[in-house]
């Protein structure tokens, strides 16, 4: 049926049959009614319509390859989680618009085919299907989020609206909707609840780049129960009894730590993420106001129980959720103290991309000095930085987190102009990180590519001269000068002694510490407010 219908929206013209590898995925059986013969389908030409030519096997497509479903769950469910599990999806039988959409997602992350024909595809399916169910918003929100990510956002705006749309006449927002057609424990209305809070931290995400504060979702009462943990949910059994956001607000005056869903910690993050945009918006702001949006921000990390506060468990599994939630709080720190630092713009004069970079529409008003926010917007970066390093497989993150990065680098790359040369090298590294995670990430989005040459620019222009300073100095210059083997039967003259190990042993053998190890911008900052993650 799934052939049948497309092969009705879109004809085909004969051509003549192509030898198909043996592990070609156009034969093989699924979940799907897939035809067992090799289907020739059209060639599509930028503003032509479909013509009649011999296609180069390499170059064809299938809108029923089975690879596309698969690398979906892999690469983007885990990081938008509103689809039943993946073992559930192929017998929940989608309607067909839903599955083009999920098809098209799952096709930037096959580098071997273009994924313009499954984008036609869906928005051709979207725009004429009269459909108006919770199915047909979970279409549209995960094309914007794809239209997002391929940096086309005047499009993934529309997408969104659409989706909010449809949504807000359904009353997804109400708590009865998800029980009002199954139970209320069942997988089909924890779907529903996790679709949308989606819509709801979606909406706010891609009002950073437009600098607005038209938020549809967060301006409506918030109603709907919280999602449960991702392990019960992943498990396909009954799902337990959902808890409302007033449960959530009042764990603060529980005796003891009440853990809630990763979700939960996220739907926050993203919360306190809108007040610091509405904030930035603002042309009077008085400075409780902005000590108001600082307090949320510091809160949010001191209330977290411990389970909570690592985004990795013992055997190297990401807790995604949480991942976004932290990343979703330090970025909001970033937008906070940015503005209102003494850190120089230093975008770059070939790619001035200002979308990121956070400005004031209004009077500064602060209870901190300018150095203060500084050194904030610096912490906040380094937090950035670090959660990265532990999962740096930024393509099986959300794509929110791309202009989060690129955030993080152009903070780095400010404060090393401010800082003594000492620790140029830290905020070198740095930006080396995230210029690396962004290098790799644009072969799946194209925002991540735009992005990679705007911080690729800006760290040109402003490391250059300083990298070619450092290169030329020898490196022993800044860093304590070793002991040698003859200096350890000196007495001792006062000199701070060599760092020893439990063992008696030196920390590091002396004639190799110049070489390898890295001058530090600082060893603890008074300003964090989140211990560093135990990877132990």
């Amino acid at each position: 049926m799934f052939a049948t219908r497309y092969q009705s929206a879109v004809p085909v013209l004969p051509i003549a049959p192509v030898q198909t590898p043996p592990d070609s995925q156009t034969g093989r059986q699924t979940g799907l009614d897939i035809p067992t013969e090799p289907v020739s389908w059209p060639v599509m030409l930028a503003g032509n319509a479909p013509v009649q030519q011999p296609v180069d096997p390499a170059s064809k497509v299938s809108l029923h390859d089975e690879r596309l479903p698969r690398l979906y769950y892999e690469n983007f469910h885990v990081a938008h989680p509103i689809l039943v599990p993946s073992s559930l999806y192929h017998d929940h039988n989608y309607p067909h618009f839903l599955q083009l959409a999920v098809h098209f997602v799952g096709s930037h992350y096959i580098a071997s085919i273009p994924s313009q024909p499954y984008k036609e595809q869906v928005v051709a399916e979207l725009k004429t299907n009269p459909d108006r169910s919770a199915s047909m918003v979970q279409a549209w929100l995960l094309y914007s989020i794809a239209l997002y990510a391929r940096d086309e956002w005047a499009e993934a705006q529309d997408a969104l609206s659409h989706s909010i749309d449809i949504a807000l006449e359904l009353g997804m927002n109400r708590w009865s909707f998800a029980s009002s057609t199954t139970p209320e424990r069942s997988l089909e209305a924890e779907s529903m609840r996790r679709t949308w809070w989606e819509l709801y931290v979606t909406d706010i995400f891609m009002a950073v780049p437009l600098k607005t504060t038209t938020f549809r979702c967060s301006t409506v009462p918030p109603e709907v129960a919280l999602p449960c943990e991702e392990s019960a949910y992943n498990c396909g059994g009954d799902i337990p009894k959902p808890r409302m956001i007033i449960e959530f607000k009042r764990r603060i005056l529980a005796a003891e730590d009440t853990v809630f869903s990763s979700f939960s910690y996220r739907i926050e993050a993203t919360t306190i993420l809108c007040r610091v945009l509405v904030l930035n918006r603002l042309r009077d702001c008085h400075r409780d106001h902005l000590q108001a949006v600082e307090n949320a921000l510091v809160s949010w990390i001191n209330h977290l129980p411990p389970k909570k506060l690592d985004i990795v468990d013992s055997y190297g599994n990401v807790d995604e959720m949480m991942f976004q939630a932290h990343l979703t709080i330090a970025y909001a720190a970033m937008l906070l103290h940015l503005p209102r630092s003494d850190l120089p713009s230093v975008l770059s004069q070939s790619q001035p991309d200002d979308r990121f970079w956070p400005g004031l529409t209004g009077q500064l008003s602060s209870t901190f000095t300018r150095l203060v926010h500084s050194i904030k917007a610096t912490e906040a970066s380094r937090r950035i930085s670090d959660s990265i390093s532990v999962c740096p497989n930024v393509s099986k993150h959300t794509p929110f987190i791309i202009p989060a990065l690129a955030l993080c680098g152009l903070i780095q790359l400010a404060t090393s102009t401010s800082h003594s040369e000492e620790c140029f090298d830290h905020h070198c590294n740095r930006v080396t990180l995230i210029l690396g995670c962004l290098k790799s990430t644009q072969r799946t989005w194209k925002l991540a590519e735009s992005l990679y040459h705007a911080l690729r620019s800006s760290a040109a222009e402003v490391l250059s001269d300083s990298m070619e300073k450092w290169n030329a100095e020898p490196l022993h210059r800044f860093t304590p000068a070793a002991t040698t083997p003859n200096d350890q039967d000196r007495p001792s003259t006062g000199a701070n002694p060599v760092p020893v190990m439990p063992d008696g042993h030196d920390f590091m053998p002396p004639e190799f510490s110049p070489a390898f190890i890295d001058p530090t911008c600082y060893n603890a900052s008074f300003f964090s407010a989140i211990p560093d993650f135990d990877m132990n």
